[in-house]
């Protein structure tokens, strides 16, 4: 088939392809009256005739043939009518797409569009006013992610064009005197048929599978997938048609088929799918008004896959799939599951059930996961294809991965439990303890994979994968919220809030659990982000519960141990601060709030309070938590085999986590709740003050901490005190105070006083 070019996509006018629709939406019909009136007159008169001989056996059957043949033009014309109904609805919407890629977007930022004669475009910068011919890597990536996206514009319309020209072949037929060849409702329909048709040519015994299912064959699919991951319709037929084995069968193949060491082009194009397969299985499992209406019960319907589907995927998910092509070891159905779990965002009705069947059986048989192995004990086979995350043969990670993305099925799955049942002779166990441990310390099943060997022959740090999975399913259960989402924060639940006081109390209990060889976890990060997250509660707890009002209420508060609570805090604070990503997020989450605190203090304040008294109120609790992740910071740096690298890790990383002020502030949301007006004044504020105060110099500061320790920590309160006093005279200044005012100033260094006590 001709390929569509971008000059094609770009100048080609779909008015007359909508007219076509148009027409043959008429004559759809009228074939429709022609056809019951053929079926009400002719053949009802025909049958009824009282009729015999020659003439009526020759006759009769040709009168019904004739009406059927009137149904099957009905029939025929329709389906041409959906293909260039739906043809003309998408391409008339990517065409618009397109032109806001090259007619605004590319413009802005001073990129040249030019197509290729290939079909494809490509995008070059040009002279932005003031700058240097040099191109920095931002604009490098902005030029590449935007001729990336109209590139698969191009794609996407060209699958569409080719798919259309496939079904009305397959509909017209090659008999000229029969009409209904093939019957399809919408584009989608012969969309996924065509894409089950191309992955079941890999299922075919015989010839090895590569060879049938074709380069050219394989970048059809990618497209169709990647073009309908989103679509109900497509994915539900795709994923029934397939069934769960075969679907599962078919993403074994293409994982497998691409170790290490094949080209580039291979990797990238079975990544894709495997991306692409993953997003349409959320589509396909996604309850329709699940999200809105939580109790509605599972519908077994066209719209999704339900209850049936789900109950056989958990009978392939335990048991060994087929013998893949190579002959190596049998790998099981949620092996592969799980790698197609990491990409999406799933219905909680859907991945639950699936999360508390694979930790059931996990539970029940440890160590069960088996890894590839070639005939020379070559380990360079993977199930998942990201760079990160591990090589796959342990599927909890890619579920804690899919938990990640799934708000509202992480915090159902944590607060959940398994075993306890009659017959499944395991110990009822909460799933949360299944991961941090339970009340005994025990099952500590986060951290197993250190001692299981990795297909790259690894252990240990190669296993931080499961541990940074954890906290990412961690975060989004006890925000709402996916893990790397930058969407606005939302109010706590009474559940997401328990299972935030939860992971608090146990690294609190357990502190050592947490820290890797050579530094904190891979959780410590997303330690960090609930810590943010929940920043508003923690400093209410260390106010002595702020019956003054200085933090705002951000729905459900966490249960941190009452009169033990602070201390409940300093220990996990402490501990997520060894880590410098977590303590830089804490520093900017503590600055933030701290700045808020400041403000509200001041419009609050009661008749007879001074300045100086409700100033230092509000940084008080801001001051505990930088001096306590001070010390946690000072514990990482002396304890660090290079403590000047040390040093400069937590440089770099509050550098670019002021990244995280801008992102979430300047959108008046994220992870700390920051309300509307405070945002224009707060965030370069903010942004200073910590980098102001808060960067050190490497070979100073792991000097000072061999030498002094104590020092070092004292001086970090200095800091802290002037960040808090910068932060009083900014929020005085837009309360409508004065800030040059002796009574500000006054108050100013009685808060500088009060944060460095």
């Amino acid at each position: 088939m001709a390929r569509l070019t971008f000059d094609d996509l770009y100048h080609v006018s779909f008015t007359s392809l909508g007219a076509a629709a148009d027409d043959w939406k008429e004559m759809v019909d009228q074939l429709d009256t022609l056809a019951t009136d053929a079926k009400d007159g002719m053949v009802r008169q025909s049958e009824a005739a009282r009729w015999a001989g020659l003439t009526a056996d020759v006759t009769r059957p040709f009168v019904r043939k004739t009406g059927k043949e009137f149904r099957d033009a009905h029939t025929e014309a329709k389906a041409i009518w959906s293909m260039l109904r739906d043809a003309h609805t998408d391409l008339t919407e990517i065409q618009s797409d397109l032109k806001t890629a090259v007619d605004v977007d590319a413009k802005k930022s001073h990129i040249r569009v030019t197509g290729l004669d290939d079909g494809t475009v490509s995008c070059v910068a040009v002279g932005r006013q003031g700058d240097t011919d040099q191109e920095t890597p931002t604009q490098a990536r902005e030029r590449e992610a935007l001729e990336s996206r109209i590139n698969g514009l191009i794609a996407q319309a060209d699958e569409i064009d080719n798919s259309v020209t496939r079904a009305l072949k397959k509909i017209h037929g090659g008999d000229s005197h029969n009409f209904g060849h093939a019957r399809y409702d919408s584009l989608d329909d012969a969309q996924a048929e065509r894409a089950v048709e191309l992955a079941r040519l890999a299922l075919e015994p015989g010839q090895a599978w590569d060879k049938k299912l074709t380069g050219a064959k394989l970048a059809e699919l990618k497209q169709l997938l990647a073009g309908n991951r989103k679509d109900r319709e497509f994915a539900v037929d795709f994923y029934r048609s397939l069934g769960p084995t075969d679907a599962l069968r078919f993403q074994q193949y293409v994982a497998l088929g691409a170790p290490e060491g094949c080209s580039k082009a291979q990797l990238e194009l079975a990544h894709s799918i495997q991306v692409s397969m993953g997003e349409t299985l959320a589509t396909a499992t996604h309850r329709p008004g699940g999200k809105d209406d939580p109790h509605t019960a599972f519908r077994e319907d066209k719209d999704y896959l339900g209850k049936s589907w789900v109950t056989e995927l958990k009978k392939v998910g335990k048991g060994p799939l087929p013998s893949d092509p190579w002959g190596r070891a049998d790998t099981s159905g949620y092996q592969v599951l799980s790698t197609l779990l990491r990409h999406g965002k799933y219905d909680k009705e859907f991945l639950v059930p699936i999360a508390q069947d694979m930790v059931a059986f996990d539970r029940k048989n440890p160590n069960e996961w088996v890894w590839a192995e070639g005939p020379d004990g070559d380990t360079k086979f993977r199930l998942n294809l990201d760079k990160k995350g591990g090589p796959g043969w342990d599927p909890i990670p890619g579920l804690l991965e899919g938990l990640g993305h799934s708000p509202g099925a992480s915090t159902e799955f944590f607060q959940g439990s398994t075993g306890g049942g009659k017959d499944d002779g395991l110990e009822k166990l909460r799933n949360l303890d299944y991961f941090l441990g339970d009340k005994d310390g025990k099952n500590h099943r986060w951290y197993a994979t250190d001692a299981t060997k990795d297909v790259l022959g690894g252990v240990g740090e190669r296993a931080d994968y499961g541990k940074e999975a954890l906290g990412h399913a961690l975060e989004s259960a006890t925000s709402g919220r996916a893990y790397d989402s930058a969407g606005p924060a939302k109010d706590h639940t009474l559940d997401q809030a328990e299972l935030f006081s939860t992971v608090v109390k146990k690294v609190a209990a357990n502190p050592d659990l947490f820290k890797g060889e050579g530094g904190l976890a891979p959780i410590a990060g997303s330690l960090g982000n609930m810590s943010a997250e929940y920043m508003h509660d923690i400093q209410r707890v260390y106010a002595g519960g702020d019956e003054s009002g200085y933090y705002r209420d951000t729905g459900a508060a966490p249960d941190l141990g009452g009169a033990k609570a602070a201390r409940v805090l300093d220990t996990f604070l402490g501990t997520a601060a060894e880590d410098p990503e977590a303590y830089s997020t804490i520093t900017h989450a503590r600055q933030a709030v701290t700045t808020e605190a400041m403000r509200a203090a001041i419009e609050q304040r009661a008749d007879g309070e001074s300045l100086a008294e409700v100033g230092a109120r509000a940084s008080q609790a801001g001051g505990r938590i930088a001096d306590v992740a001070s010390g946690g910071r000072a514990d990482a740096i002396a304890a660090a085999d290079d403590s000047v690298q040390k040093v400069e890790e937590y440089n770099e990383k509050l550098t670019q986590t002021d990244k995280w002020v801008g992102r979430f502030l300047d959108l008046g949301a994220g992870y700390v709740p920051i309300a509307g007006d405070l945002v224009g004044w707060a965030t370069e504020d903010i942004r200073e003050a910590v980098l102001g105060q808060q960067l050190k110099d490497p070979e100073e500061a792991a000097k000072q901490i061999e030498e002094n320790r104590g020092a070092y920590v004292q001086d970090e309160g200095e800091r802290t005190a002037q960040a808090a006093k910068r932060a009083f005279l900014s929020a005085a200044k837009e309360a409508g105070l004065d800030p040059s005012s002796s009574d500000v100033k006054g108050a100013a260094d009685d808060v500088y006083e009060a944060t460095r006590d």
